[in-house]
């Protein structure tokens, strides 16, 4: 048994609309939202990176140091066996410290 052509009409514009809506979506999602990681929606500069492999007290597996020279900053990052998962350690904005390095420390 074959549609009508009203129902073959109805459901090729009901395809033609779900398409468009779908192309739609493809194409604004991508200019509508930011990175989780951008601070404020800003756009961050091309940056120049620097590594360093290293060892901390208490840690098992090396760590890995990833310091951001453009923007002053730096992450610890280590890779977990167990879960075979790279897992962050700390987070530092270089700049920040070294303005704060006049004060004496406790």
């Amino acid at each position: 048994m074959t549609p009508s052509p009203s129902i073959r009409s109805t459901r090729l514009k009901a395809l033609i609309a779900t398409n468009l809506l779908i192309a739609a979506a493809i194409i604004a999602l991508p200019f509508a939202r930011s990175a989780i990681g951008q601070e404020g929606g800003a756009v961050r500069s091309i940056s120049t990176y620097s590594m360093a492999g290293g060892n901390i007290g208490g840690i098992d597996s090396g760590v890995l140091f990833i310091v951001d020279e453009t923007h002053e900053e730096m992450i610890s990052l280590m890779w977990n066996e167990k879960s075979r998962l790279i897992v962050p350690i700390g987070y530092r904005n270089l700049n920040a410290d070294a303005a704060g390095s006049g004060r004496p420390r406790p």
